[in-house]
């Protein structure tokens, strides 16, 4: 399927691993020139040669998305190249355990900066260009965290239940100016820092098997208890969706959510 958008530019923040990497990379075989971005430049180095090697083009910008200086110079460097067409905010994890009452003060700022207010920065930085030229794609991911209750990650599901708002609002903004916003919402995923998470919530919850073991029978019981389908999604399941989401064919879908969970989701709407 041709979905529109060769020779466009995409800025895929939080790409050198995980489901952003698999995004960039996806959208670097529909003939997107992609900015990697990460914090790790042996990480976003290693995605730039895998879509090079598939004949793709691409360069890496290094930033730390919690510091707001430099988030404004990933966007002044992104776009320094070029205009960017296609903006992917895909950074923001649960990377520490905490509950309401045993996080530090600081907790709730750094992940609403991680997985929110970065993406704040850049659409102000990219999209009114967008809107110039009457053609622009906005891809908030988020998560299934954000439809229901984290004992152990409230301030995670938090931030990233603040991305629906954000793409509703600027879905009605920018509709009539060409620019399409939509929200990706992962279910579980099978990236080396969901599994991580896995591994550690079950030993939260008393399970006895330490390591790999531990692992594969936490992942087991959610299989059963949560997801319909069985198994956890691979990261091209996820980019496929996005591509899908800021292509040709998605032009008349703006302020929508899409799930890609499996159906773990239990929500009619």
């Amino acid at each position: 399927m041709e979905l529109g958008i060769a020779g466009r530019r995409a800025l895929v923040a939080g790409s050198s691993s995980g489901i952003g990497a698999a995004i960039a990379v996806a959208l670097a075989r529909e003939g997107v020139e992609v900015i990697v971005h990460g914090r790790s430049a042996a990480s976003a180095e290693q995605v730039k040669r895998e879509i090079e090697a598939g004949g793709g083009k691409a360069t890496v910008v290094l930033a730390a998305l919690d510091d707001p200086a430099a988030v404004d110079r990933l966007a002044r460097e992104a776009l320094a190249g070029g205009p960017i067409d296609i903006l992917v905010n895909c950074a923001g994890a649960a990377a520490t355990v905490f509950s309401w009452f045993d996080s530090p003060e600081d907790a709730w700022q750094q992940q609403f900066q991680l997985s929110t207010f970065y993406a704040v920065q850049l659409i102000r930085a990219v999209v009114p260009q967008m809107c110039d030229r009457g053609w622009g794609r906005v891809l908030n991911v988020s998560s299934a965290a954000a439809y229901g209750a984290m004992p152990l990650h409230p301030e995670y599901a938090a931030a990233k239940l603040a991305l629906h708002s954000m793409t509703a609002t600027l879905a009605a903004a920018v509709g009539a100016r060409g620019v399409r916003v939509n929200t990706l919402v992962s279910g579980g995923v099978a990236t080396p820092n969901t599994l991580e998470n896995i591994a550690e919530n079950g030993r939260l919850a008393g399970f006895a098997e330490t390591g790999d073991a531990l692992e594969k029978r936490v992942i087991a019981e959610i299989w059963k208890a949560t997801i319909p389908v069985g198994r956890l999604a691979r990261p091209e399941e996820l980019a496929a969706a996005a591509c899908f989401l800021v292509s040709e064919w998605a032009s008349y879908i703006t302020g929508a959510a899409l799930r890609v969970d499996g159906g773990s989701t239990n929500s009619v709407g």
